[in-house]
């Protein structure tokens, strides 16, 4: 009887290997799924182009808030051509030393991003400040103000779009716009949409400037334009955060997953469950499992490894899992949730 049971589990043994190798295969494949670069590419070209143009017509009309806008603008081009650098690197294969690739670079480009953001808010504040208590006598030009905001307007909402309609390619290479959207590509939507609603308040200025002959509507203009973009990258910033520490992603629902792990048919137990980012795309799973005796008989424990993975991917957007299976939970685990 012994030596059945010995015979079944080596059996078993050479299915798990077989098994695993072939969903190892099949969970890498979306690995390589590379987000386009066309949107990253056309928004660094236009919004150079319009940076440089603004910095000058900015000095021409003597606007701070031009300036401060301008500034923003500069700010979502270095974001951008961080962020596509990091796109560039999701073509890089993994290697025996780099095990999970080049993906990590994302979250490194994003924190970068979050750090640029602040800079730029905090010179603009800077800026907005020192002129308020310092004020020139400069004349500021309104109606230059107000021409150059309207083209950044044009610039940024057409640059937004191709972020919001390109989406991020799915495992097996399909986009899907406004699903699963990469990080970076939503740091720059964001960028560039509150970049479009800075611009109408910037032609507003112009505007209010070129009828009541009131400077400072230009320095208070830029200091709203500081308090804007903060308050609206601030929910990235803090998935940035979260992102950096290796914490479960903002989409993912860890309480979902445990709740279904430990309801599905045959697990008695669980321990050591661990979901973090790969990637600003990507989130990886580990969990040690303890089955029923029943279940890890013939190909009863085949069939729940390979459902639990699915469901996994499918359900919960997990692209990378891995699971230990025990005949019964252990006394000391490394980390219990």
């Amino acid at each position: 009887m012994s030596q059945k049971k010995e015979g079944l589990a080596r059996e078993g043994a050479g299915s798990f290997t077989a098994h695993q190798k072939e969903n190892h295969l099949h969970h890498h494949e979306g690995q390589n799924a590379q987000p386009s670069q066309r949107p990253y590419l056309i928004g660094i070209s236009l919004n150079l182009i319009f940076v440089l143009s603004e910095l000058v017509f900015a000095k021409l009309a003597h606007s701070t808030a031009l300036f401060a806008d301008a500034f923003h603008n500069l700010s979502d081009v270095l974001a951008l051509v961080i962020a596509w650098l990091a796109v560039l690197v999701f073509g890089i294969k993994a290697t025996r030393s780099k095990t999970y690739g080049w993906h990590n670079v994302s979250i490194l480009a994003s924190i970068f991003n979050t750090v640029l953001l602040l800079f730029a808010v905090g010179t603009i504040f800077v800026e907005g400040v020192s002129d308020l208590l310092n004020p020139g006598s400069i004349h500021t030009n309104g109606v230059i103000i107000t021409v150059v905001a309207a083209i950044g307007i044009v610039v940024n909402l057409s640059t937004a779009m191709l972020f919001k309609v390109s989406g991020v390619p799915d495992e097996h290479g399909h986009s899907h716009a406004g699903a699963n959207q990469d990080l970076n590509a939503k740091t720059a939507y964001i960028h560039l949409l509150s970049d479009a609603g800075v611009s109408i308040g910037v032609i507003l200025a112009g505007w209010l400037i070129k009828v009541t002959g009131w400077q400072l509507i230009d320095l208070v203009v830029s200091l709203l334009i500081g308090v804007i973009i903060l308050v609206t990258a601030w929910p990235v910033m803090k998935e940035t955060v979260n992102l950096a520490i290796n914490g479960v992603p903002d989409e993912v629902d860890a309480d979902a997953i445990y709740d279904y792990l430990v309801q599905k048919e045959g697990v008695i137990g669980l321990h050591d469950l661990h979901i973090w980012p790969l990637s600003t795309t990507e989130t990886a799973l580990t969990v040690h499992l303890s089955l029923s005796d029943s279940c890890l008989q013939d190909e009863h424990g085949l069939k729940t490894l390979n459902a639990i993975e699915n469901e996994l991917k499918d359900r919960f957007g997990i692209s990378h899992v891995t699971i230990q299976m025990e005949g019964q939970q252990k006394e000391e685990n490394c980390n219990v949730i």
